[in-house]
């Protein structure tokens, strides 16, 4: 069983999956926050004939950088409601796995 559960009953099979999950579930079409703003990756520039590999920081529309986890974690600070209402009408948090009695 999962140990990266949604207080909805989803499963994730890891953590970065669990946070696709509450990103699916919060983030907008339109990528507008609350606040009013666009938060999404800003587009990176590359030249298609470098064998560079991709930056380990990424930056959102506003001006935030960060590496990959806490540019997740910016965007659910951003776009997840203080009730964790998703666009399902549900709640979307973490969930403790369920114990075996002893």
């Amino acid at each position: 069983m999962s140990q990266h559960l949604c207080t909805c009953g989803y499963q994730a099979g890891s953590p970065e999956d669990l946070t696709v999950h509450f990103g699916e579930m919060f983030i907008p079409d339109d990528d507008i926050a609350p606040d009013g703003q666009v938060h999404a990756e800003k587009a990176r520039d590359k030249d298609d004939d470098s064998p560079t590999p991709a930056p380990l920081t990424l930056t959102c529309r506003c001006g935030f950088t960060a590496g990959i986890d806490a540019f997740d974690q910016h965007l659910l600070d951003v776009f997840a409601p203080a009730d964790r209402i998703g666009h399902d009408g549900k709640e979307h948090a973490p969930a403790a796995p369920a114990t075996k009695p002893a």
